[in-house]
């Protein structure tokens, strides 16, 4: 929707003054609009309740020019001005976001619309050569419009600030994007301000403007990579998408061949089904030429004009709620004549006659795909004129109604089946292609053991029939695979593949094999393994004290490479953290004083992903803490002092020694 465009002040009533300095703004604001817009549609702009595109080709096929118009209806209306008035909110500019849309808001929404248009994606596709379905090598974005001073665009509304609006008002003071108080400035509720009211479109009765009818024109020019110029032959493709009600026009001027021959729609298809989600790789099988599927929600009337010219109509519709199932529409275009109403023919891509197509072992499979027909058979009138017919006598074939064939094969071996394509000539009379027997071989039959190794064993037996083939075994999960390669030439054979990448749980295999006179074998078995966890490993590296300080640390490993978390406690009770920085862990520096003196059993756990744990343990002594050491100094006698005045006996200095001794290294510890 548009609320999505852009984050920008888009006031389009600067003062001079605020010119200058809004330069730079206006310049972030172009990008802004550019990154908002680039990528959406018309439709992701303006929701309509019925829109015309008329698309003039230019002379030199390098161009074209587009005027469109939408009509929005209803409570459609409310939907775009709702919109318009998020995307005020988004710009931070006064009055946004409250529900009430003002005359000068529009001022500021013409002025940079058209720059968002110029981002959009116009859905068309062009490219020369061979009618295509889509697929690799299809750009959908390949067209792009074009704003310059030699192509302008213009952009008008009608209607979206109708005057007579029932619940028209005044816009209150400090909600204007122009601050002069002098200025025209009016404002209109986005829905029903006043539930009660009455509005035109409720009535069923249309009395003249009214706030649910809006009009949008936009005209502009748009180009493409394509060379179409000296083209004989090209393809148009459209994402026709959440076109909910629109017609398209396209004008073709005269483009003839050398021969004289003029251009011409060779085949016109309607194909839905792909998935336009964004950021979905896989959108689905490429139709093949004739053979889309659809619900005829398009149609389609070429007309070729007097002056040479050729005018394409088409009419599209598209339910909102299938998406994100898309609808696309193709022409193939040529100014080559037709060619002749042959029968069906095989394609140089479709196995010979007596090939073998290979098929897995005892179960209900697709043998040939609507996909497999369009690139193995061909006609003048498209795919879809042809009705291919296959039997067999010896396993049992069936068309589902998609126009695909199935087999329900047998353990091993092969069976036989024949097919025939058919189409009708200009009088409706059937007629039919080459006959061709195909051999149904089940190549190999696989066995393995449900419960997975570090080397895990496939054996593979071929069956009698089958050609030497090259065989790949494919291990996978979510975010893994592990794959091998091997040959087997006549006899059984192992091929071991080596499951270290893989994770603990369900596991899944395909095979895929290529052999001489064989379609390629590829198939996703329909067995489960699995893969069982084995716990960490895990060391110590270092037990060290520091003071009444002790601290643990060690390396780990988790053979299946799952994340590993770890917990430690003394003797059952938690003992803090344990910190982990690449294979290394560490646990937290224990005081061990605030403990108590006594033996203490330490563990540490560590678990993976999968709940196996592996557990160390240390054992700590702490009376090493406890054991005081007093030193205590010799029992000494008073010291006799001699009357003559002589100096003290050596006992005394040993006193004073002893007691300085005894100070010094008193609770030592050792």
């Amino acid at each position: 929707m548009i609320f999505t465009l852009l984050g920008a002040n888009p006031s389009a009533a600067l003062t001079a003054e605020d010119n200058a300095q809004n330069t730079q703004g206006r310049q972030g604001a172009s990008e802004l609009v550019a990154d908002a817009c680039e990528g959406i549609t018309f439709e992701d702009m303006f929701e309509y309740s019925y829109a015309k595109f008329e698309v003039d080709i230019d002379p030199t096929y390098e161009s074209a020019y587009v005027r469109a118009v939408a009509y929005i209806n209803n409570t459609l209306s409310d939907i775009v001005r709702t919109d318009l008035d998020d995307l005020i909110a988004e710009t931070g500019a006064p009055g946004g976001g409250n529900g009430w849309l003002s005359s000068q808001e529009r001022d500021a929404i013409e002025e940079i619309a058209k720059d968002c248009i110029v981002e959009t994606n116009p859905r068309f596709g062009f490219r020369t050569g061979l009618p295509h379905r889509g697929g690799d090598g299809v750009d959908w974005k390949n067209a792009s419009w074009v704003k310059d001073s030699n192509n302008p665009m213009q952009l008008e509304y009608w209607n979206l600030f109708p005057p007579n609006h029932p619940e028209n008002r005044t816009c209150p003071a400090g909600s204007a994007l122009n601050p002069d108080p002098t200025a025209e400035c009016y404002e209109i509720p986005t829905t029903v301000a006043d539930p009660n009211g009455e509005r035109d479109c409720d009535e069923g009765v249309i009395n003249g403007l009214d706030e649910c009818r809006i009009i949008v024109w936009l005209n502009g020019s748009m180009t493409w990579s394509a060379d179409l110029t000296t083209a004989d032959s090209f393809t148009i493709a459209m994402n026709t998408t959440n076109m909910t009600n629109a017609e398209l026009v396209m004008h073709f001027p005269a483009k003839n061949s050398v021969d004289g021959d003029p251009l011409r729609l060779a085949m016109f298809e309607e194909c839905d089904g792909r998935n336009v989600q964004e950021g979905i790789a896989n959108q689905g099988d490429t139709p093949p030429l004739g053979g889309c599927q659809n619900d005829g929600t398009i149609s389609h009337q070429p007309t070729s004009n007097s002056d040479g010219s050729l005018t394409v109509f088409v009419h599209t519709t598209y339910q909102l709620t299938q998406w994100p199932i898309g609808q696309d529409m193709f022409g193939d275009f040529t100014n080559q004549p037709p060619p002749p109403n042959d029968p069906p023919q095989w394609t140089d891509d479709a196995p010979a006659d007596s090939s073998q197509i290979s098929v897995p072992s005892g179960v209900n499979t697709e043998f040939m795909s609507l996909a497999h027909q369009g690139l193995w058979l061909t006609d003048e009138a498209g795919f879809g004129a042809i009705d291919l017919q296959c039997s067999s006598s010896s396993w049992p074939v069936v068309k589902d109604a998609n126009g695909s064939w199935w087999v329900t094969t047998e353990s091993s071996g092969q069976g036989t089946v024949t097919c025939t394509p058919y189409d009708e000539d200009d009088n409706g009379t059937v007629r039919a292609g080459e006959t061709r027997i195909f051999h149904l071989l089940v190549p190999f039959t696989l066995a393995t053991s449900n419960q997975i190794t570090s080397s895990h064993l496939f054996t593979l037996s071929p069956s009698s029939s089958s050609p030497n083939m090259e065989v790949t075994v494919t291990m996978f999960q979510d975010g893994a695979l592990a794959s091998e390669t091997g040959m087997l030439t006549g006899g059984p054979a192992d091929i071991s593949v080596d499951t270290g990448a893989l994770s603990p749980g369900e596991v899944h295999v395909r095979v895929h094999a290529t052999g001489s006179g064989m379609t390629d074998f590829s198939h996703t078995y329909d067995l489960v393994l699995s893969k069982d966890s084995l716990p960490p490993i895990i060391t110590v590296s270092s037990a060290e004290w520091d003071g009444s300080y002790w601290q643990v640390s060690g390396t780990f490993s988790d053979p299946d490479g799952e994340d590993v978390t770890f917990t430690i406690d003394i003797d059952g009770t938690n003992g803090g953290q344990i910190a982990v920085n690449g294979n290394t862990w560490s646990s937290e520096s224990i005081n061990f004083e605030i403990w108590g003196e006594g033996m203490f059993i330490v563990t540490v756990n560590a678990c993976d992903a999968s709940n196996e744990c592996a557990s160390i343990t240390q054992t700590v002594d702490t009376a090493d803490l406890f054991n005081d050491q007093t030193i205590t100094p010799p029992v000494t006698t008073d010291p006799v002092i001699e009357e003559s005045g002589s100096l003290p006996a050596p006992g005394i200095a040993f006193t004073v020694l002893s007691i300085i001794g005894a100070l010094m290294y008193a609770k030592r510890r050792e």
